[in-house]
């Protein structure tokens, strides 16, 4: 499997209600430019999505820049920022599909990366960010971290 992590790009600021904040135009700008710049090498992933307003809106980028317009994302609850880890691998290896990009936020994503290939300081994951992680299955320490990028 070829696992790709996105963070959301840079959203409004907080407020009381985290789950409605959505992207500044340089954060739209910053996730269009990251997922253009590897596109080339993701191919045509099922796309995941936290149902944050920020996230989502990144996944539907990601989805238009490859080519996925009008294709479903699916929106999990195990991709809120608080989400157990737990679930959400297993969740993932429930998936069983050949690459999946996944829209979520920290600490959820660099956790995540630490999980699958073990824990690393080059898994601070800034807005915008996207991993790409090889996987022959999902699980812990049998990921291996193919790129890291930020824009």
């Amino acid at each position: 499997m070829k696992l790709f992590v996105l963070r959301h790009g840079r959203a409004e600021p907080h407020r009381t209600d985290d789950a409605s904040r959505a992207l500044l135009d340089s954060g739209r700008a910053d996730v269009r430019a990251i997922v253009s710049r590897q596109a080339p090498l993701m191919g045509r992933p099922l796309i995941w999505s936290s149902p944050y307003v920020r996230a989502r809106q990144t996944a539907e980028i990601a989805a238009d820049v490859l080519g996925l317009r009008g294709h479903t994302i699916f929106t999990t609850e195990n991709l809120v920022p608080e989400a157990r880890l737990s679930a959400l691998v297993e969740e993932i290896y429930r998936a069983d599909v050949p690459s999946l990009l996944l829209a979520s936020h920290q600490p959820l994503v660099s956790a995540l990366l630490d999980h699958l290939c073990g824990p690393s300081e080059a898994h601070a994951m800034e807005t915008s960010a996207l991993a790409c992680v090889s996987l022959d299955v999902v699980a812990a320490d049998l990921g291996r971290l193919e790129w890291l990028l930020a824009p």
